[in-house]
Formats: structure tokens, sequence, C-alpha cells
């Protein structure tokens, strides 16, 4: 038979060996080899197993390779090798497989903690790098196989020579490949392990900024639940101090009253015993005069000598007796008799000396005492006037106060309870004339921006007037907020000459201490058989008078949050959700003589012609207002610059019926009930869900109907749906987040950016910057820039 021929095994160009895939799936198993661009970090002990499995598939086919050189071997065992190779492929490919599925679970993690847009752009653009980079290879592993293919046509007339030097560059292109390809395993690997250190650095750094927040928030909300507390034992206090006061103010009437009493009593037994003694006085004074009258008549006995004389006299008498007795001595024969009546006169003579002397000792001490007496009855005379004037100024006050107690008592039987309206009735008894036509509203926003501007000097732009009148069709409470001195009580006024009268507006200053619905209203004195009036209460009860009842009426509570509305208002708000005749409560009894517009002689009614608007700044020393003082009101927040608008002259406007205007807002509302449905539909259907998933904001039947009765008045005065959406939504939906510091920036920043393009292909004719607004300050207030 002749030597043996090798049997050829090699092939033609294009030509498979047995088993061997197609060359496009060769070439897709060549790229899936390749490191998947999103291929992420892979365990260790994963990839020294691969390795090992890698390099025990090599030795075996270098084994089979030099098996291949020894005699008889058959072309067979080649055929073997090219299998082992092709599980060797088809095993690097299900292991870059799994390090495709590994990286595509570890860049759904990365994506779920990592959600800037910037840093995924530029790990974008890595990976397209990286993609070109891998198609390069690609290409030129392609370009090897082709090469290779080539060499194996070129190797057919001697492959049996080289076949050993075909697998040793075999197996070290593949050692090179699998080199190459774990280098870039590593690479990859130790890169996507500093970005996941990356974003494990920035995620603590987040995590420790929102539990500082959160450590602050929740130090605020035990100051504020303290704050509550101490409040609460404030308001305790304050309550027990009243009634301390009202019970303290009752005992001192009481004992003042007594004391009344009691210092009349005594005051009149002083008079009595000042009368006593003053007949005392009276009578002694009479005994001293009758005595002083026996004086003188002694002393016109004696010839009307005053006792000097006597004395004199009777020296001289006692000179003449001493001499005659020297004569009768020197004259011993002197007639006897006529010394015997010497003698006896000279006896007789200093008897009566003596007796002179007693009675002028005597007169003299009586002339003493009545000097004394004199000088005490005309002490006793000054008290005595005295205490008449001050019983006469006693006796006055007495009978002002009877006369007051008396007409106190006999107006609490005949008189006027309420003095103030009762004398409205009277005074304001006849309706006034007004133009009860059905108004243009797009015109009445014309005349209200002039007449503010003229009146007033102030200038808002047609959107914030539209939204004033819509608002007075959806609420009779609106709330004017922004900074100190931007006319917000000014416009209130204003808003009462835009609709023809001053008169119509009463401005009622809320004091920081009120705290009950009394110190709103006023309060009744069951002493004095009055109702205390309060402004609010005078203010409400002219709206309702016939000479204001058909015409809108406004009333201002300025500086309305000095003090918690939610107290002291708490009676108009209830009042103000009642649609059938809503009233307040004045007295817990009938009065007599009520007014005549009190119902049944206790309640006041809220009419619907008045609009309550309250201003209100935010600053240190007011209070915020409560969630269903906001779901209630139309909320405006007034610019701090306003736009420069030229001074039109305008003649004064006719006084506008409320009728009139009552019936302009139905017609609006019926012919663009439409646009409010949409309004409506757009809320619930696309971002009811979401607010209330991510933000957890909601909103009940009220804001529909707010909707029904805001959004049409606003498109008839010429505005647009947009425009009535942007405001609900700043003021009514996303008013809720402000503060809100568990919802994170990023979060804001995606809802603002889907929010706006939302509304702007809602309608398309109006920039929702109130909505901007809002957002982009509460995304600043977060360090977002």
């Amino acid at each position: 038979m002749g030597k043996r021929q090798p049997r050829r095994n090699g092939k033609a160009k294009g030509a498979v060996w047995p088993g061997q895939p197609p060359a496009s799936q060769r070439t897709a198993a060549i790229s899936a080899r390749q490191p998947a661009p999103a291929a992420s970090t892979t365990d260790p002990k994963e990839r020294a197993a691969l390795l090992t499995e890698i390099q025990q598939v090599a030795a075996e086919a270098q084994v089979v390779s030099a098996a291949g050189d020894e005699p008889g071997s058959d072309v067979s065992e080649l055929e073997q090798a090219w299998h082992l190779y092709r599980k060797l492929a088809k095993r690097q490919v299900e292991a870059a497989d799994a390090l495709v599925v590994q990286g595509e679970r570890l860049r759904a993690d990365r994506e779920e903690l990592d959600s800037a847009v910037t840093s995924q752009t530029e790990e974008t653009a890595a990976l397209q790098e990286q993609r070109a980079t891998f198609d390069v290879r690609t290409q030129h592993l392609d370009r090897r196989e082709r090469e290779l293919s080539d060499r194996e046509q070129a190797a057919e007339a001697q492959f049996a020579e080289r076949r050993l030097e075909a697998g040793r560059e075999l197996e070290t292109w593949v050692a090179d490949q699998r080199r190459t390809a774990a280098d870039a395993l590593d690479t990859e690997r130790q890169a996507w392990q500093n970005r996941w250190s990356e974003a494990q650095r920035r995620l603590a750094d987040a995590q420790a900024v929102l539990d500082q927040r959160e450590s602050e928030l929740a130090r605020q909300e035990r100051d504020l639940r303290s704050a509550q507390l101490r409040l609460e034992d404030e308001r305790e206090d304050v309550t027990q101090l009243k009634i301390a006061l009202r019970e303290q103010q009752a005992g001192r009437a009481e004992r003042f009253e007594r004391e009344v009493t009691t210092r009349t009593d005594q005051l009149l037994q002083q008079m009595d015993e000042d009368r006593r003694r003053l007949a005392i006085l009276t009578e002694g004074n009479d005994r001293l005069s009758a005595r002083l009258a026996e004086y003188e008549s002694a002393l016109a006995a004696l010839g009307g000598m005053t006792l000097e004389q006597i004395v004199e006299r009777m020296d001289e008498l006692r000179a003449e007796n001493a001499r005659l007795l020297e004569e009768n001595a020197t004259a011993p024969h002197a007639d006897a008799r006529t010394l015997e009546q010497l003698g006896q006169q000279v006896r007789q003579l200093a008897a009566d000396n003596e007796e002179l002397v007693r009675e002028r000792g005597e007169l003299e001490s009586a002339l003493q005492r009545d000097r004394i007496a004199v000088n005490e009855r005309q002490n006793y005379l000054e008290v005595n006037n005295w205490l008449s004037a001050a019983n006469s100024q006693l006796q006055q006050l007495l009978n002002e106060e009877a006369a007051k107690l008396k007409a106190t008592a006999q107006a609490g039987k005949e008189g006027h309870p309420f003095p103030t309206c009762s004398l409205m009735d009277r005074e304001f008894g006849t309706p006034r004339p007004a133009d009860e036509r059905t108004p243009d509203l797009p015109a009445l926003v014309r005349q209200m921006q002039a007449v503010i501007r003229q009146k007033a000097g102030l200038s808002y732009g047609l959107s914030e007037l539209r939204l004033v009148l819509a608002g007075m069709a959806m609420s009779h409470l609106h709330l004017f907020q922004g900074i100190s001195g931007i006319g917000k009580t000014g416009l209130a006024r204003a808003l009462a000459t835009a609709f023809g009268s001053d008169t119509n507006v009463a401005v009622v200053p809320v004091q920081a201490g009120w705290r009950d619905p009394q110190d709103l209203m006023g309060y009744y004195n069951s002493f004095d058989r009055i109702f205390y009036e309060s402004e609010f209460t005078k203010a409400l009860y002219r709206a309702q008078c016939p000479a204001y009842r058909d015409r809108p009426f406004f009333i201002v509570l300025d500086e309305m949050n000095l003090s918690h509305p939610e107290q002291y208002f708490s009676g108009v708000l209830s009042a103000l959700a009642i649609k059938d005749r809503p009233r307040l409560a004045l007295t817990t009894a009938p009065v007599r003589n009520a007014p005549d517009l009190l119902i049944d002689g206790t309640h006041i009614a809220v009419p619907d012609n008045v609009w309550f608007i309250g201003t209100a700044n935010h600053d240190e020393t007011t209070v915020g207002f409560a969630d269903k003082t906001y779901d209630r009101a139309f909320v405006l927040e007034l610019p701090w610059q306003h736009p420069d608008l030229p001074e039109t002259a305008t003649s004064p406007p006719e006084a506008l019926a409320y009728r009139g205007l009552r019936r302009a807002f139905t017609e609006a509302q019926a012919t663009y009930r439409t646009q409010a449905a949409d309004i409506i539909d757009f809320l619930d259907t696309r971002w009811r869900s979401r607010f209330a998933e991510e933000m957890r904001i909601g909103w009940g039947n009220r804001l529909e109907l707010q909707i029904k009765e805001f959004a049409p008045v606003v498109i008839a005065a010429e505005g647009s749906p947009g425009e009535a959406l942007d405001h609900l939504l700043a003021t009514r939906i996303l008013r809720s987040i402000r503060g809100r510091y568990d919802i994170h920036a990023d979060t804001l920043d995606k809802l603002r950016t889907e929010l706006v393009e939302s509304l702007l292909r809602f309608d398309d004719a109006h920039e929702p910057v109130a909505t901007q607004r809002l957002l982009d300050d509460e995304i600043r207030s977060r360090g977002r820039r």
C-alpha cells in the first residue's frame, strides 16, 4: 500500500473546523470576551478560580498539542484541541456574561445611590470611551483572526511540521488575551471600587447632614413642644388670673359700698356729735356773756373806774388814813365819833378792796377761760366748717353714685344694652342707591387698578388684581402677606374705594394679648346691663344695616397674626364654613331692647356682603397661621417692588351693588366651568398620587369647590387657566412643603423641572412664576443654587 499519507486536515479560506462556530459567532464570542463597559467589580475568589480554570484548560490543550507530535497520533487529536479551545472560549463567554450580569446589578445599585445627572453624564462619556477602545480591540482581534486564517491556509502544506509551533503561538496568544482581560478587569474593578468609595463617602456625608438636620429638627420640635406647654400653662394662669381679677373686682366693689356706707354713717354720727358740742359751747358762751355783763355793771357802779384807778384810790385812802391817824395822835382830843366813822369807812373800804381784788382775780380767770373757750369755739367752728364741706362733697358723691345706679338700673329696664348698634338702627335704617347692573369683570379690574393708583398711590398689575377679584368669589377671608410697609392695609382700604365707597371699610387693629373671641367681639357687663361693643362688632352690625346691606363691605384685621387667629378668630372661622345663615354668639341669654338686627337677642349674623381681610407680616413678633386658616382663605403674597404704572385720570366710580357683583361671579362660573373641570382633572390624573407618595401632600373636596369658584372668574377677567392653576398650586397645595427638610433638594429640583414642563403643556400662554418661585426658594433653603 505504500507509505501512509497524513490526512489533510487543512481547510480552504472560509472553511471551519469541526465543531468550530461560524465566523459571526466567533466575532461575537471574541467581543463578548472583552471587558464589558458596564462590568463592575467581581469577587477576588471568583476571579482566582476563573484564572485557575483557564490555566488548566490551557495545560490540557498543550498536552494534547504535544501528544500530536508522537508517531501514530491521529489528526483527530488536533480536533480535540480545537474542541478544548472552543470549551475554553465558551467558558470565557460565560464568565464574561456573569461579569456583565453582576455589573448590571451593581450599576442598578449605583444608580439608586447616586442620582446626580452630572456624574451620570461623566460616567456615560467614560463608558463610551471604553466602548470605543473595546471596539478597536475587537477589530484588532478580528484582524488577528483573519491573520490566523491566512496562516492556517499557508500552513496546509507544512501543517504537520508547524502544528507544535502553531499550538505554542495559540497558547501564547490565549495567555496574552487572558492576561489582557484580567488586567482590564482589575483596572475596571479598581475604577469601580474608587467610584463606589466616592459614592459611599458622599452618601455618608449626606447622611451626616441629614442626621444633623434631623437632630436639629428634633431639638426644635422639643423646644416647640416645651413652648406649647409653657403657653398652655400661661394660658391657664391668665384664665385663673382673669377669674381672680373678676372676683377681686367684685369684692372691691362690695368693700367700696360697705366702706362708703360705714364712712357715711361715721360722718353723720360725727356731725351729730359736733352739733351737740356746738350746743354746749353756745350755752357756755351765753353764761360767759352774762357774767361779763355783770362784771361790766359792777364796773359801772364804781363810776366807771378801772381797776388801776380803784387801786390808786385805795392807795390814796390808805395814805389819807395814815395821815388821819397821825393827826389823831397829835390831836387826841379829836372827835371820837368822827374817828370811829373814819375807821369804819377804812375797814369797809379795805373789805371792799379785798372783795374787789378777789372779784378781779375771778374776772381775770374767767376772762382767760373765756378767751380759751373762744379759741376752742373758733377751732370747733373751723372743724365744723371743714366737716360740713367734706360732708357736702361726700353727699354729692353719694348722690352721683346713686344717680348712676339708678340710671343703670333704669337703662337695664328701659334703655339699650347695645347703644351703638341701636343708634345704627336709626342712623343707617334707610337703604342707599347702588348700581345693580352686572359689571364687566375686565373693566372692573382696570377700574380697580386706576382707582388704587390714584387714591392710595399703589401700583399693582392686572394679574394681582384679577386674582383678588377671583378670591372674592372663592372665599370671604383674604390674607395679604408681605414685608412691612408695602401697602397691605392701604390695598384693603383702596378696594372699598374701587367698589364705589370709602365708608364701606372698617379697620380693626389686632392686639398681641388677644386670646378668646371676647377680645374680638366685646363682652356683656351684667352689673351695668350693657354690652361693651368692640370695633369689630360695630363694623359687622353696620355692614348688615339697610344702608350697607347691598354693598361690598370690608373688615380689615390689621396685623392679624400678632396673636393666634385660631383662638380669638375661631368663631368667625367656624361661621365661614357654614353656608346657611352663619352667626356669632354675643350673649348667653336674650336682653331687653335688643337692636333690630340681632338674632333672638343673642346672636349677630355674618352677612354675605362682608369680606374679612387680614394683613400679616412674618417676623419675630408674629405667629404663623394654621392649616385650617390657610385652607379657608385666599392668600396673596404682595410684591415688595411695585410696577411703575402711569397715573391715569378716572372719574369717581359709582357704588357697586353686592347683588350685581355676585351675579357676575355666577355667570362666569357657569360659562367657564369646563376649564375649571380641566384643572381638577389635570391635578387628579397627573399629580395627586405623586404628591401623596413623594411629599405626603393631599387635598379634599374643599379645594375642588374653590377651583370651580376661583378659576372661572380669573378666565372671565381676561386671565388664563394656567394663571389660576399656578396661583392655587403655590398657595394651596405646595405651600405645605415650606420648612419640610425631609424632602431632599434633588427631589424638589426634579419636581420643579417636571411640574413646570407639565404646566406649560397644560397652558403655554402662562409662565408658572409663582410655582417656580416657591420651589426655587425651598431648593435654595436646602443649600442648593
